[in-house]
């Protein structure tokens, strides 16, 4: 996922739904550009349209911005030698 991507999925977690317009000024790219963006995290499942032209996240969407994280101890693997 590229950087612009990843960007406009943080926005429209921010902002609940968000229309192009919204996402473009808070990314500082054009509508047309943010409308490319935006088709191909809808095809790949990221992101979901409304009838209303604003989007929201999927659980695919949320996943792919929260931080990694783990519980209990984290396993160390040893080269072999």
């Amino acid at each position: 996922m590229r950087g612009n991507e990843k960007q406009v999925l943080k926005i429209v977690a921010e902002l609940k739904e968000a229309d192009r317009e919204a996402i473009a000024r808070k990314v500082g790219v054009s509508t047309e550009y943010v409308t490319e963006i935006c088709q191909g995290l809808v095809k790949d499942g990221y992101l979901i349209e409304r009838g209303n032209g604003r989007f929201q996240l999927t659980g695919a969407g949320q996943k792919a911005i929260s931080p990694v994280r783990t519980t209990g101890p984290i396993p160390v693997l040893k080269g072999g030698g």
